[in-house]
């Protein structure tokens, strides 16, 4: 009996390091971009940063709105960049607003009555999505999910993106909101029953000014009851940062929470919850990689990490017929590669056919390699096998 070691434990050591090399040697573009609008009645001048693939692929990105940008897009834009280099996040296109002289005016005007936007407020709201983001769009290679990044009022503002039945906005960070009133009620009657696919992460600090920590903790339980599959709902409380040093703080916890479906297999996820699933380990993945298309708007191929996360979990469990199932899985993800044949070969030997696993294994030769498995490894199972059994 053949024992398989091969590079299982590669998604353990190795995870990440291909996502970084494949950016390694790529740069971000930094521009600044200037939109006249008629519903502000003056030109509008946004930082703008590309992400470090953005020249050398063909394909969409995210969109991050910053908010405050006058001093809250280079960190916004330096935590994106890290993660994404690390494969945590996405590259996104990230697009700061200079708010220094109009955060006032922009995000905290509001009817007495209604407490909706009004004036300029609701100007500002119109700038956003009816000229901003279309402008952005037709310019730039921008993907369906937006994202909004916001801190006190600006943060509060962020909110009214996400009321709208068919909203643009489906991503929220909200650092330290200045909540206005009603907007709990609002959240509520809105996220309860959403159609859309909504990331919201909620941050503060048992530290922060005392109504902002109360009124955020009220929010915080009513979303915490929310039972939608549309929400995906996260809160950071911090225990001592400030209201004003918040932001640097949790911002890169509250990126990766916002894509806690994105990131490949990792040891945790791989202890703590596919070693103890009830169900296809395949099924798990596949799910996977379909919330990431959901929530994310992005076509992930699944990586050849997860593919050796569930040969992992197969090993381990000894549920070797499941190897038919991943080898067509990978011809789906890696057709004209070796990884199909593997998984089947691996299916016939301990299915009791080892001579047509040999063939198998032979018959891959000619196709590509993948990271992690070789030909040479292939033609090395095949000789074991005829030395033992003597084909």
């Amino acid at each position: 009996m053949i024992k398989y070691i091969l590079n299982t434990v590669f998604f353990i050591l190795s995870i990440n390091l291909l996502s970084s090399q494949s950016l390694d040697s790529l740069n971000i573009s930094r521009l600044h971009d200037t939109i006249s609008s008629k519903y502000l009645n003056e030109e509008r001048t946004v930082e703008i940063q590309l992400p470090r693939s953005y020249s050398a692929l063909e394909k969409e990105y995210p969109l991050v709105i910053v908010f405050d940008g006058d001093y809250m897009f280079n960190l916004v834009s330096g935590n994106t960049d890290y993660l994404s280099f690390w494969g945590n996040i996405p590259e996104h296109i990230v697009v700061g607003i200079n708010q220094k002289n109009s955060r006032f005016n922009d995000t905290s005007v509001f009817d007495n009555v209604t407490n909706l936007p009004i004036s300029s407020t609701a100007s500002f709201y119109d700038f956003i999505v009816l000229e901003l983001i279309p402008y952005l769009k037709k310019n730039y290679r921008i993907s369906k999910f937006n994202i909004i990044i916001g801190h006190e009022r600006t943060a509060n503002f962020a909110n009214f993106f996400i009321l709208k039945k068919n909203p643009l906005i489906r991503g929220v960070i909200s650092i330290s909101p200045k909540i206005s009133n009603r907007m709990n009620d609002f959240l509520i009657n809105n996220l309860v029953k959403t159609k859309s696919k909504i990331s919201y992460i909620l941050l503060s600090s048992l530290n922060d000014f005392e109504t902002i920590i109360d009124n955020v903790n009220k929010l915080k339980k009513s979303l915490s009851g929310i039972k939608n599959n549309n929400l995906m709902f996260e809160s950071i409380i911090l225990d001592k940062d400030n209201h004003y040093t918040i932001p640097s703080t949790a911002l890169p916890v509250a990126l990766k929470k916002l894509y806690s479906l994105y990131p490949e297999i990792d040891k945790k996820e791989y202890d703590s919850i596919i070693t103890k699933l009830e169900y296809s380990p395949i099924a798990y993945i596949e799910n996977k990689y379909k919330l990431i298309k959901d929530f994310y708007d992005i076509d992930k191929k699944i990586s050849i990490n997860d593919f050796m996360a569930i040969e992992e979990y197969i090993e381990s469990f000894e549920q070797f017929k499941l190897y038919e199932d991943l080898s067509k899985l990978a011809n789906q993800e890696y057709p004209g590669t070796i990884l199909p044949s593997y998984y089947m070969g691996r299916f016939y030997e301990e299915r009791g056919n080892p001579e047509k696993a040999m063939l198998i294994y032979r018959s891959a030769y000619n196709m590509n390699e993948v990271e992690g498995l070789t030909k040479e490894y292939l033609l090395e199972l095949a000789d074991r096998i005829n030395q033992d059994f003597n084909y």
